[in-house]
C-alpha cells in the first residue's frame, strides 16, 4: 500500500481547512482577483514543474514535474521527504511506480488496481489543479500589492484564529502570512508562506516557499533516481 509523504500540505493545507466567513467579500480583497486568475492559469497548464523548499533548513521537501501525453493522460514524477524518509513516484500515463527510500524494489500499480488513477485534464491530479496556489480568502484580514518590473507581489495577512485549529499540531499560531509573485502574464511563479508560533520561552517559525517553473515547456519526464 502506498504511504505518501504529504509535505506540501503542512502549511498550504491550512488555507483550505477554515470554513467560516470572516471575510465573505473576498472579491474586494486587493490582489485576490489576480491570484484567482493565476490559479486558473496554473490549472490550464499543459506541463510544468514546481518544488517546495523549507527556508529554515534550505531543504527541498517536495518536487513535482508533469505533462500530458498524446492520449491526454498525465505523466508525472513526484519526490517528497519529511527529513527522514523519501518517497518516489513515477507515472507514465498507463502505470505507476513508487517506492520509499529503504525499499529494495519499486512497486507497480496499473489499470484495475484499487489505488491506481489515470489523471487527465478533466480528472486532474491535485498537484495540477489551481489549489497548488493556495489561498483562503475567508481568513484574509489585510493585503498589499506591489508592482515590479516582472509583474507584481501580492501579500495576504491571515487571522490566526481562522487557521489555528488546522495548525494545532505545530503549536499555538501567532501569525500567518503568504506572498505570491505573479509575472506580467499573470502566472504565479513563487509562493511564500510564513507561520509564527508562540512558545513558552521563544517563538518558532515555519517558513516555506513554492517555486513554479518550466510552465508549458516540459517535453520529457524520467523516472526519479531513487536511493
Amino acid at each position: 500500500m502506498k504511504k505518501i509523504i504529504k509535505t506540501l500540505s503542512i502549511l498550504l493545507a491550512a488555507c483550505f481547512t477554515f470554513c467560516g466567513c470572516m471575510n465573505n467579500n473576498y472579491n474586494n480583497i486587493e490582489g485576490y482577483p489576480d491570484v484567482s486568475n493565476a490559479k486558473k492559469l496554473f490549472s490550464e497548464l499543459d506541463s510544468g514543474h514546481f518544488y517546495m523548499q523549507d527556508n529554515t533548513t534550505g531543504q527541498k521537501t517536495e518536487e513535482f514535474t508533469f505533462m500530458y501525453n498524446q492520449n491526454g493522460n498525465l505523466v508525472y514524477s513526484h519526490t517528497a521527504t519529511d527529513g527522514d524518509d523519501v518517497y518516489y513516484e513515477y507515472c507514465n500515463g498507463a502505470e505507476l511506480s513508487y517506492k520509499h527510500k529503504n525499499d529494495k524494489e519499486w512497486s507497480l500499480l496499473t489499470y484495475g488496481d484499487d489505488e491506481f488513477t489515470i489523471y487527465t485534464r478533466k480528472n486532474k491530479h491535485p498537484y495540477t489543479d489551481g489549489g497548488v496556489i493556495s489561498v483562503n480568502a475567508y481568513a484574509i484580514t489585510d493585503s498589499t500589492v506591489t508592482e515590479n518590473a516582472n509583474g507584481k507581489k501580492i501579500t495576504f495577512i491571515y487571522a490566526p484564529s481562522a487557521l489555528a485549529a488546522s495548525l494545532m499540531s505545530l503549536g499555538d499560531l501567532k501569525s500567518f502570512e503568504s506572498s505570491l509573485w505573479l509575472n506580467n502574464d499573470g502566472y504565479c511563479y513563487r509562493l511564500d508562506q510564513r507561520a509564527v508560533f508562540k512558545g513558552e520561552e521563544e517563538e518558532s517559525v515555519r517558513d516555506y516557499s513554492l517555486f513554479i517553473d518550466s510552465m508549458n515547456s516540459v517535453e520529457e519526464i524520467s523516472k526519479p533516481e531513487a536511493d
